[in-house]
């Protein structure tokens, strides 16, 4: 939330790390509230770093450059293209400190979920801030980056764009939606892993007005029950409960085309894989790690895959 204006001239604190301590900096900056209190940014920040590949989905669909980011995990994902070329690659869990400094941002953007804990050490580099992030709060979290990055419109556009490509599907799909019963599996080398409706995947499924097969419909209690909160394993045995019209299957490693393909060749010889309906009708369709997280370029894919694969619109 922005809270107020002004022009302030700050000068960054030392740091133990050699090389962290910068020249004083005049620049115009806003005080803005995150979860780990209130933080001056500059109003037009020009080298962001982002902390983790959720916050970094959320600069680069605002158009944002960054300086740096995980940026192999971005790469795997597959959230950004050419935008990730002149990108500084700063590692993710754990994340390298002594890059981020090199990078001399002016505004380091983050999750709560990895950062608590260096969040002074950061903040001695560059204004910092961090924002819980969840996959039922993806939106949420979008718009409060949004302001941290005085792009708050902006967001309110992407949004816009998405909830009406929703609505246009929607309206293509009519009465097949109820009837389209539509699954998602990420099969692992050693087991494989059903996402529920409050994964993230399952988030768009549901607002998408797609039917899902009863195992991926479980609440939270009962998820939880079965040894996770957004997904649990499913055991071979059990093959049949991912059975539908259509199945997405996103496997691990997908940036290694070996480990995929050794993932998929598993998961083809399973005895209930071929009776399978869906398999029997070849309806089964291979994705990427956005049907898994995390924001706005993800989720704008995981409807791309819908149009692709149940409207036949590429």
């Amino acid at each position: 939330m922005l809270v107020s204006s002004c022009t302030y001239s700050f000068r960054k604190a030392a740091t133990p790390h050699r090389g962290f301590l910068e020249k004083p900096i005049s620049a115009t900056v806003r005080l803005v509230k995150h979860a780990m209190g209130e933080t001056l940014v500059p109003v037009n920040a020009q080298r962001v770093v982002a902390l983790d590949p959720f916050l970094a989905e959320d600069a680069l669909a605002l158009g944002v450059k960054l300086v740096g980011a995980p940026q192999k995990n971005l790469s795997e994902f597959q959230l950004c293209y050419d935008q990730c070329l002149n990108i500084k690659d700063i590692g993710w869990r754990p994340t390298n400190i002594e890059k981020i400094a090199a990078l001399k941002p002016d505004l380091i953007l983050g999750s709560t979920i990895d950062n608590k804990e260096t969040y002074t050490l950061l903040s001695h580099i560059a204004p910092t801030v961090l924002y819980k992030y969840s996959f039922e709060e993806w939106k949420d979290t979008f718009i409060q980056a949004a302001n941290a990055l005085n792009k708050t419109e902006s967001a309110q556009m992407v949004l816009a764009k998405y909830n009406a490509r929703l609505a246009q599907f929607k309206t293509k799909m009519g009465n097949r939606l109820q009837k389209t019963v539509v699954s998602f599996l990420s099969p692992r080398p050693d087991v494989m892993v059903v996402f529920a409706k409050w994964s993230f995947s399952g988030l768009i499924l549901k607002e998408a007005g797609v039917a899902r097969p009863t195992s991926q419909m479980l609440d939270k209690k009962a998820t939880l029950g079965k040894g996770g909160n957004i997904a649990y394993n499913l055991s071979p045995e059990l093959l049949e409960d991912v059975d539908g019209n259509v199945l997405f299957v996103s496997p691990t490693s997908t940036a290694n085309t070996t480990d995929s393909q050794k993932v998929l060749q598993k998961l083809r010889k399973e005895p209930l894989w071929s009776k399978l309906k869906v398999v029997q009708q070849g309806k089964v369709y291979l994705v990427r790690d956005h049907w898994i997280c995390c924001g706005s370029i993800a989720a704008n894919r995981v409807l791309d895959d819908l149009f692709k694969y149940l409207l036949n619109e590429s």
